[in-house]
């Protein structure tokens, strides 16, 4: 059982980066328009829709998306997403959420030639490309021509590597921002004003109480599958036991066979029923209205796994 103080302790070491802290502090549409446009060395137009942690389908029998931050202006849709963990699905997913929003975006009757430019940021604590570079930026070329035709169908994706240590080519702004994505050190004017919004949240106690009652009920629930998982597996166990124990031979093998078997139920078991109550839970969390992202990393199931509940629901 988490005690105050470690949860406490949670609460305050919270960075940008973290889910929870960046839906609030993206939600703050001058911090959200700083960052948009130092990342696109663009300034955006007016923004007519801001949101975040905001259900998107394009049909309900589809599957949903939870984008972090989705916002647009006269010229462009742009989703703006921060990604913790090493997803292999990334391109794909990026792909998926770049034409859930080209849909949930245009009426019927719309002309083609008047849909806006579509913009998908993910900003990656991790290098997605294994390269080395601190941003990958994507658009269709043709590979015929060596890349030097553009569709120029208005579709961009960039994925930034805020782990890399190669940021000379960078200018003094976007290196302050990594420098704060890996170091916490606030040395700009939106840096500074990042860490002043994460703050002021940290004070916030009805934000604080939020943060550690969920993390409270997720401690509970991973003990109560880890209790599920294990009683699983000693059932499981002896009857994989008996069966192993069969396939090495009465005489010689059964013994060994048996012993090995119960081992390996019990971890299967275990692994079985952790992940049957963690399914319940991701259901239940989205029964309440509880984003995709936030479920994924409390039940650690794979986002694939919680879209299609969420789709299913």
């Amino acid at each position: 059982m988490l005690t105050t103080e470690e949860l406490e302790r949670r609460w305050q070491s919270l960075t940008f980066t973290d889910d929870f802290i960046f839906s609030q502090v993206m939600h703050d549409e001058s911090i959200c328009r700083q960052v948009v446009e130092l990342i696109l060395g663009v300034q955006i137009g007016e923004i007519r829709y801001l949101s975040a942690q905001d259900e998107h389908k394009t049909d309900p029998d589809t599957m949903g998306i939870i984008m972090d931050v989705f916002l647009r202006d006269e010229k462009r849709i742009i989703n703006v997403e921060v990604q913790t963990g090493h997803r292999k699905e990334l391109p794909k997913r990026s792909r998926y959420y770049q034409s859930v929003a080209d849909a949930s975006t245009t009426s019927t009757g719309s002309k083609y030639r008047n849909l806006p430019d579509n913009i998908l940021i993910f900003i990656c604590t991790f290098d997605p490309f294994l390269l080395g570079l601190p941003r990958y930026t994507f658009e269709f070329t043709c590979l015929e021509t060596r890349h030097e035709l553009r569709l120029e169908d208005g579709a961009l994706r960039i994925f930034l590597n805020t782990r890399t240590k190669a940021l000379l080519d960078l200018d003094q702004k976007l290196q302050a921002f990594y420098h704060y994505l890996q170091e916490g050190t606030a040395e700009s004017t939106l840096t500074k004003e990042i860490s002043s919004k994460i703050r002021t949240l940290k004070n916030n106690s009805l934000a604080r109480r939020h943060y550690m009652t969920l993390a409270l009920k997720m401690a509970d629930i991973r003990y109560d599958a880890f209790e599920e998982g294990l009683e699983q597996g000693r059932e499981d166990g002896f009857q994989v036991g008996f069966q192993d124990g069969v396939a090495k031979g009465f005489e010689q093998g059964i013994e060994q066979g048996i012993e090995q078997g119960i081992k390996r139920g019990i971890e299967q078991g275990i692994e079985r029923g952790a992940y049957q109550k963690a399914l319940e839970t991701a259901k239940s969390m989205l029964h309440n209205g509880i984003s995709i992202s936030l479920v994924v990393d409390c039940t650690k199931l794979s986002l694939e796994t919680v879209e299609q509940l969420a789709g299913n629901s």
